[in-house]
């Protein structure tokens, strides 16, 4: 008795009856979608890059500081 190819045959049903039921997205929703998509990705490159610009800032007077204070 192998249940490894049991569970795997019920699991193959699950997915496939999944995808089946999902609802047929239109051409007009799908890319919006993308459209928000890539605006959030700019967004997040644009904060990661105004934190990196603030790290620098800090190292470069964390730096002056301990000059000044010596």
């Amino acid at each position: 008795m192998n249940n490894g190819t049991l569970e795997t045959l019920q699991a193959d049903r699950s997915t496939a009856s999944t995808r089946a039921a999902r609802p047929a997205v239109n051409a007009g929703e799908l890319a919006g979608l993308k459209r928000e998509l890539l605006q959030a990705e700019m967004r997040l490159a644009k904060a990661r890059a105004t934190i990196a610009g603030a790290e620098v800032d800090v190292k470069v007077l964390t730096a002056q500081l301990k000059a000044f204070t010596k």
